[in-house]
């Protein structure tokens, strides 16, 4: 996959330099909001995470790029905060004849920085339509578990914390919609999915010892966002 998002900065550089040789190019700053979550797909027979939004900040440099006098190419190298906060449940068995309850509360932030090879069809109504991929590299994660149990045992045994497991990369689509208010100032909102997986929380529970460790509680997480945004060219 890494290979793939290298061929693909190296065709958005590629054409990016070919157009700049034929007609001048804009350059800006965009600053915006992100509402970011996270779609989870939980291992067999077990029950998926509830999600809630976070809102974080994007922001960072947008250049556009003139092919004709419709389509353009708008390429963003964006600073993005994303993630959720999520709850799930699980069960502990105990060797004697005992269950627990857990209640947990997670927050997951992360920060990329993202690329975003937009192209655009501009229309009569200073309306245009954007859509194209996304590589996102991430540059810090924080993970905060929260547990809660029930348990009629007063000695109750200490279960592991839940874990994070990060993926550093992260590729996806953009879909989204400009306005332009001016020759020079724009807003726009994007949806953002992405298609890779960003991570991987498990419970580890020990049945008797380490060497038996079980992860019953396994759930794959991707990103979705939307961003609305601001942009001055110059």
């Amino acid at each position: 996959m890494k290979k793939i998002a290298s061929i693909l900065v190296f065709v958005f550089f590629t054409i990016t330099s070919s157009a700049q040789s034929l007609i001048p190019m804009k350059y800006g700053i965009k600053v915006g909001t992100n509402i970011s979550n996270i779609i989870s797909t939980s291992n067999e027979g077990v029950k998926n995470i509830e999600t809630s939004s976070q809102i974080g900040i994007a922001g960072g440099f947008y250049m556009e790029i003139a092919l004709n006098d419709k389509w353009y190419i708008n390429p963003e190298l964006i600073y993005t905060q994303k993630g959720a906060s999520f709850d799930y449940n699980f069960t502990h068995d105990y060797e004697i004849n005992h269950r627990d309850e857990h209640n947990t509360t997670n927050e997951l932030k992360l920060a990329y920085v993202e690329l975003n090879p937009t192209i655009s069809y501009k229309t009569a109504y200073k309306i245009a339509l954007n859509f194209g991929p996304s590589v996102s590299y991430l540059i810090q994660s924080d993970y905060i578990p929260n547990e809660k149990h029930n348990s009629e045992i007063v000695g109750h045994e200490l279960l592991e914390e839940s874990i994070y497991t990060e993926e550093s990369l992260d590729v996806g689509v953009n879909l989204g919609i400009s306005y332009y208010l001016s020759e020079y100032f724009l807003i726009d909102g994007k949806v953002n999915t992405g298609f890779m997986k960003i991570g991987e929380v498990s419970q580890v529970t020990y049945k008797g010892s380490a060497a038996n460790e079980d992860r019953s509680n396994v759930f794959e997480l991707k990103n979705i966002n939307i961003v609305f945004s601001i942009a001055y060219l110059f």
